[in-house]
């Protein structure tokens, strides 16, 4: 394994660790937000954004936008959107499942399970942002790629590559009915 996926797997630990603390029905609750970002991201920002970003630059700088330009953007905006929506819904007041956690064994493997889910998404979506636009952060000296073939293998199966665009907003609802059914 390589520095990209020694990053990957510490932020995958740290969101299991942070799920053990908090429990899975806290975590349900962050599980929905980060499928909505996913989703409005994927489905609703990531085909208009580059047009936005082309007429912006065109009227502040009256030139266009190179292809790495708009990856090193892309990328940008997109890994801090995310970053922000994931903070805010661990933060403060957070949306989370009525009850109360099982008991004993039962609710540290649901908690452990739920945990292994968001540090997944969180960080095979930062890695996606990545991956999808040319690891723009090789530019700044950052990694060196390639990437090994496990780091190829891994970025094969990030979160917005193995789930289509739509189907985020359907798990959102999906969600969100497990979280208000009696």
């Amino acid at each position: 394994m390589g520095p990209f996926e020694y990053l990957w797997l510490s932020i995958f630990t740290i969101f299991v660790m942070v799920a053990l603390v908090r429990k899975y029905p806290n975590e349900l609750g962050t599980t929905i937000i980060i499928f909505a970002t996913l989703f409005l991201i994927t489905y609703l920002a990531a085909p208009k954004m580059p047009g936005l970003i082309n007429s912006l630059y065109a009227r502040v700088f009256d030139a266009s936008v190179t292809q790495r330009q708009m990856q090193h953007a892309l990328a940008s905006i997109f890994s801090l959107g995310f970053m922000a929506a994931v903070f805010a819904s661990y933060a403060g007041q957070t949306l989370s499942f009525p009850g109360k956690p099982a008991p004993g064994w039962k609710g540290s493997v649901y908690s452990l399970l739920v945990g292994v889910m968001n540090g997944y998404l969180i960080s095979g979506t930062l890695w996606y942002f990545q991956d999808y636009y040319q690891y723009p952060i090789a530019d700044f000296g950052l990694l060196y790629l390639p990437l090994t073939p496990t780091g190829e293998t891994i970025a094969a199966f990030l979160p917005p590559y193995v789930v289509p665009p739509a189907f985020w907003g359907f798990l959102v609802a999906v969600m969100l009915l497990f979280r208000v059914r009696k």
